[in-house]
């Protein structure tokens, strides 16, 4: 599969992405991947030809990453386009006898397969069939070629191509192959903003927003060791429908959004297990046009996220409104700058820390096409029609030990459900299903009186606080 002449430099973002592979290159840390359910007639000769249209289509799938010379001179991280695959992207795994259960645990395996992103393109699209009429699509990338959003889109795309190549309406080559690199535009767009004016105005704002304020971090239950392992667990919290009606309505009554709501509780939260009254977390936000391209990103697969540091100060006598209120105010702020890389934060000369440790991000899963209901870790959701067939999602646990702990808000319609996921280097799971506990024990506090005081606020209920008493005095 030789080469094109096309060598690309990576954003700023995708460069730390590098690093992290370079760190960790076993790892499966950064693999995201969108595991569903399809019933009905499926072609797996269809289902492959849109497989390789989707890869032509969006030419980062078909990128690998080095770094050396030519554009990459001095070391600097690079990214190759190749032609096109040698070999079909697709796997088709013919599982006649397998169980529902058998099928869940081979997606957990596909999403702990890690990527060798310096010699293979990071993305990989997996049928493990149990017959013609019933399969799981894996879809899997590197999170350096992808993001949320560019997932569904590879899942739509992939849909309708299998439906017009099965039923012969396939588009013809010239509208089914390569498009335009708009990532590749991203990246010129984003070095053109670090030369400019605007550049610095956003390189100013966010040292300001860091300076005097270190990562915020959870006690941990084992020293850090010299190098990130890039190992994780998850531990999953629906949030009851009760709690949500009460969130919507505190937002409301404070003119935040929810999700605003949610990080000041989590940073109210870390605050009372840390005792930082200065501390930073990681805030993921698209870039989808805030580089110039518009609605052009609408329609690309790509890495575009920015995730940024947002920060949480605290007083005593400080009210859970008010840490509310400053997570509204800054996100707010952050926006108008959101173009400017935050990974440049990290890589400043002199900085040995990362600006954050933690992070905190949204994800709705019913805004997009297919609609995609809620799901819990190897499970099912709600099965939807779609271009023929009926698509469901599947539960994986995924991405985990990116960061000491990382909260992901899943929304679909009505319901919220927080997943934590940690590092297994630091933490035991049972520590971060109390830190969890006592986060919803927060919410649950602020959303029926935003007024209350932070510290005032008890950590455990009155029976765990009696068990810890008579664990003290030794009559248990």
């Amino acid at each position: 599969m030789p080469p094109t002449d096309r060598t690309l430099p990576l954003s700023a973002s995708q460069q730390a992405l590098w690093l992290a592979h370079r760190l960790a290159p076993e790892s499966a840390a950064y693999t995201i991947v969108l595991p569903v359910r399809l019933r009905g007639p499926l072609d797996s000769d269809a289902l492959s030809a849109a497989v390789r249209t989707v890869a032509a289509r969006h030419p980062l799938l078909r990128s690998v990453f080095a770094e050396g010379d030519g554009e990459g001179a001095d070391g600097e991280p690079y990214r190759t386009v190749l032609d096109g695959p040698d070999q079909d992207a697709l796997t088709v795994r013919e599982l006649p006898d397998a169980t529902d259960a058998h099928l869940h645990a081979l997606v957990r395996e596909c999403a702990q397969e890690a990527f060798r992103i310096d010699v293979e393109p990071p993305f990989r699209v997996t049928l493990l069939r149990r017959d013609a009429q019933d399969a799981v699509l894996v879809i899997a990338t590197h999170h350096i070629v992808s993001d949320y959003a560019s997932h569904h889109l590879i899942l739509r795309e992939l849909l309708t191509l299998h439906r017009e190549f099965a039923d012969g309406s396939a588009p013809d080559p010239v509208s089914a192959g390569a498009g335009p690199d708009i990532h590749a535009e991203q990246v010129t767009a984003e070095r053109r903003l670090l030369s400019s004016a605007r550049g610095a105005r956003g390189a100013t704002y966010w040292r300001q927003v860091r300076v005097g304020a270190l990562p915020a971090e959870l006690p941990t239950d084992r020293p850090r060791p010299a190098t990130q392992g890039f190992r994780g667990a998850t531990h999953e919290l629906p949030l009851p429908t009760s709690t949500v009606e009460r969130l919507t309505k505190a937002a409301r009554s404070l003119d935040v959004t929810p999700f605003a709501f949610l990080l000041g509780v989590f940073q109210a939260t870390l605050y009372r297990h840390s005792g930082q009254p200065d501390a930073l977390v990681g805030c993921p936000m698209s870039t989808r046009g805030a580089l110039g391209a518009g609605r052009r990103t609408e329609a690309a697969v790509g890495y575009f996220v920015n995730t940024v540091p947002v920060r949480g100060s605290f007083r005593p006598g400080d009210r859970m409104s008010d840490a509310v209120l400053a997570a509204q105010r800054q996100l707010v702020q952050g926006l108008a700058h959101a173009g400017h890389p935050g990974a440049l934060l990290a890589a400043a000369p002199g900085r040995r820390t990362p600006p954050f440790r933690t992070a905190v991000t949204l994800i709705a899963t019913d805004r997009t096409e297919p609609r995609l209901g809620p799901v819990r870790a190897d499970g099912e959701g709600d099965a939807r029609p779609y271009e023929g067939l009926t698509v469901a999602r599947i539960g994986v646990p995924q991405q985990e030990g990116q960061f000491d702990l990382m909260l992901r808000i899943e929304q679909s319609g009505d319901t919220l459900d927080a997943v934590f996921s940690y590092d297994t280097d630091l933490f035991d799971a049972g520590t971060v299903e109390r830190f969890a506990q006592r986060y919803a024990r927060l919410l649950d506090r602020a959303t029926d009186d935003p007024g209350a005081e932070i510290e005032a606020i008890a950590l455990v209920d009155r029976s765990d606080l009696a068990e810890l008493l008579a664990m003290g005095s030794g009559t248990v």
